[in-house]
Formats: C-alpha cells, sequence, structure tokens
C-alpha cells in the first residue's frame, strides 16, 4: 500500500515537472510576438495544448510508466485548467462545464495533430496548424510556416529524448526563434 502512495506521489510530481516545462515553453513571447498566435487565453490554450500533445505523443511510446504519467499529465492539465478558469470568475457552476469542453478539445488537438504528423509531408500539419489557431481572434499574422516547423522540430526533439529522462520529469525543448 505504501509502495502504491509512493509511485502515486512520484507520477504527480513527474507530471508537475513536465506540465511547469510545457507552460514556460508555451509562454515563451517569441510565440505570441513572432509568431502571431493571439496572446489571450484561447491562444495560450491553444499554445499550451499543442505542447501537451507533442508530450502526451512521447509519453505514449514509453510503456506502461509513460501512460501512467501521461494520465497525471492531463489531470496536471486539468487541475491547472480549473484554477485558471475560477481565477478569470468564472461561477463555481460553469466550471466543470468549461473544463469538460477544454478536455474534449485537447483530445480532439490530440487527433488531430497526432495524424498530421504521422507523415513527412507538411500538408496535413499546415492543415491542422491553420485550423487550430488561424480560426482565432487576432491571429491574421499567423506564420503558419514557421509553426509547423518548430512542431516538426519540437516532436524530433522529444523523440530524441530517452524515456528515463522525460519520466524524471526533464524536457529539452528547441528554441522559439524570433
Amino acid at each position: 500500500m505504501l509502495a502504491w502512495l509512493r509511485q502515486k506521489g512520484n507520477l504527480r510530481r513527474t507530471a508537475r515537472a513536465l506540465y511547469g516545462s510545457i507552460v514556460t515553453q508555451a509562454r515563451s513571447p517569441d510565440v505570441y510576438a513572432s509568431w502571431g498566435v493571439p496572446d489571450t487565453p484561447e491562444g495560450r490554450f491553444e499554445i499550451i495544448s499543442l505542447h501537451l500533445v507533442l508530450v502526451l505523443r512521447r509519453l505514449a511510446r514509453a510503456g506502461d510508466q509513460g501512460a501512467a504519467a501521461g494520465q497525471a499529465l492531463t489531470e496536471a492539465f486539468v487541475v491547472d485548467l480549473d484554477d485558471s478558469l475560477r481565477e478569470m470568475t468564472v461561477g463555481d457552476l460553469a466550471v466543470p462545464r468549461h473544463v469538460k469542453r477544454a478536455v474534449a478539445a485537447l483530445h480532439d488537438r490530440h487527433s488531430t495533430y497526432g495524424a498530421a504528423l504521422v507523415g513527412a509531408q507538411d500538408g496535413p500539419l499546415t492543415a491542422a496548424v491553420e485550423q487550430r489557431l488561424g480560426t482565432l481572434s487576432g491571429a491574421e499574422g499567423l506564420d503558419v510556416p514557421r509553426i509547423c516547423a518548430y512542431i516538426r522540430e519540437a516532436a524530433q526533439a522529444l523523440e530524441l529524448q530517452p524515456g528515463p529522462q522525460i519520466l524524471g520529469g526533464n524536457l529539452a525543448w528547441p528554441q522559439v526563434r524570433a
């Protein structure tokens, strides 16, 4: 019993470290200033979701420990989303509904970006970025080619990282270039 509790605590620590790295990378000022992604709650949600999907895809290939870490990471995302909605003064009764929609949106993005990253062709990835980011209010100057190049580079960087490093909560992201 104590081993199970210790393992669950380790998973939560790993998930918090991974999620912290995702949010730090997603909050890079160049994402918003140079890529043309609107610095709005919706824009931040999309960029965090994108990075989260990349990490979840990598964790899925790390065996049972990766699957457990992916579940804990998704839970960390939900907790952060819940906290953020409450800080934005969304009514307590509406928060669960918003969280449910956001989790469904995350799963949708996981499917969309996952399918787009399977092949080496840029068409599906370009369409996915335009579908998810191009429809945001204020995204008129969106630099889709730069975003797609970054997504491919980040996916490759995560693939090259050893599983134990990632399961230890350490992610090495490529630089977001202006």
